[in-house]
This record gives structure tokens, sequence and C-alpha cells, in this order.
């Protein structure tokens, strides 16, 4: 995609902000990307994988899914080349099945632990209130989710979503715009996950335990974290 002169990686919007040169350099940067991608997933023994949101936005032609609503941050939306797409459950859980048999044909002994995304829609291109197609976004992913740890030795599921936005949490891991996961909230995921998964984690990190339970426990950390921008916020940063 084009922009002011300068040309974008469609599938990886925001990662050059400025843009670059010629079209030649957006192939040769995806390139390289993909390359440390693969090399990353060939030494992978244990892959977090969080599921977001259902809604996305496709090219109609080919099927390609972009990380952004075309034109949001570059391009333009011509709705005869893109369309939204609102995926179901059979479609959520083939594809992961197609990405555990690829990375399985990368690393065959790679595990898996899913989680589902507590942070709600902010805004839904469904013809739904944003309350329902958030519930159904989260229903979908959490269900897919399930069946896969329940049927795969290799895939584990920790409850993130159930720790923030269940009811026993009556809402006070949320910020006051009940979207963002407060600090507090953040430290509370953190210690249960490793609290149940120290032992897998600490083995592929090779971090030894006072290292772990430091950053876990750091109020440094945890800010820190706060602080990883999500496409929904650099979706703000662009908007005219």
């Amino acid at each position: 995609m084009k922009k002011n002169g300068r040309f974008f990686d469609a599938l990886r919007p925001s990662v050059e902000p400025d843009g670059l040169c010629s079209a030649m350099a957006v192939a040769e940067h995806r390139a390289q990307h993909l390359s440390h991608v693969r090399s990353m997933l060939e030494q992978t023994d244990l892959l977090v994988f969080t599921m977001g949101l259902t809604e996305a936005w496709i090219h109609r032609e080919d099927g390609t899914v972009y990380p952004t609503a075309p034109g949001a941050i570059i391009g333009s939306y011509d709705p005869s080349i893109y369309a939204f797409k609102n995926f179901n459950y059979d479609e959520v859980l083939q594809d992961f099945l197609e990405l555990r048999n690829l990375l399985k044909a990368l690393k065959s002994d790679i595990r898996f632990i899913l989680t589902v995304s507590p942070v709600p829609l902010t805004a839904t291109a469904s013809q739904e209130h944003v309350l329902a197609a958030t519930t159904y976004s989260k229903s979908v992913l959490r269900a897919v989710a399930g069946y896969l740890a329940m049927s795969f030795q290799d895939i584990d599921y920790f409850p993130s979503l159930e720790i923030i936005a269940g009811v026993q949490a009556r809402g006070f891991f949320y910020e006051s715009n009940l979207r963002s996961i407060s600090a507090a909230g953040v430290d509370v995921v953190m210690r249960a996950f490793f609290r149940e998964h120290r032992g897998s984690v600490e083995s592929v990190a090779e971090t030894p335990h006072n290292e772990v339970r430091s950053a876990r426990c750091s109020v440094a950390a945890i800010d820190a974290l706060q602080e990883v921008f999500c496409d929904e916020m650099l979706l703000e940063a662009f908007a005219p």
C-alpha cells in the first residue's frame, strides 16, 4: 500500500510507521522478518498464544486477513476489494489446527499455552451492539481454546479471561474506562500464571527462580507491561 509517496506493508502496517522508499524494499523487509520468525519458531519449546477477537478484514479475491481495517492506518477502503469477516467456531478451530501442524513441522516437540484476552472490543464492524459483539468473540474463542486443551496433550489453557472478567472479580481489575487492565489485574494474572506453569516456563527460559519471582512481583515490570501498544491504540493515534 502507498501513502504520501511512501510504501507500507499491508500485513504489518505499524512496523514501519514512516513507510519505505519502494515496494521492493517492503518485500525485502517482509522476507527478512519472516526468516527471523521461522528461526525463532524452530527454537521455540513453548508458545503462549493469546486469542483476541473474531472480527477481521479480508481480501475478497484471495482471502488474505489483514491486522487492521484497510484505510484505518494506511491505504484506502474499497468494498469491492475488501470485506468484513466475523469468524465462527469452526473457522477459528481449523485455523489453529493448521497453525499447530505448521509449527509441529518446524519443531515436533513444541507445546502451547492458550489464553483468551480479557480486553473487550472498543468497537465492532458487525451489526450487533459492541457488548453483544464482545460476548460473541470471547465465547467463540474460549470454546475453541477449551476444545483444543481437552483434545491435545501438547496444548494447555490458562484462564486469564476468567480471572479478569469473571463475575467474582466484580470489574475490579479494569481501569475506569472498563477496557484497560489495571496493574493490579496484570499482577494477579502473572502470579497465577507462574504459580501454575513455573516448571514449564522456567525450564524453557532457563531463568533462576529468584529472577522469575522478582520479575513477576516487580511493580516496574508490571507498569512496563501496561505500556505495550495494541493495534486499537495505534488506530486512535493515526485517526484524522
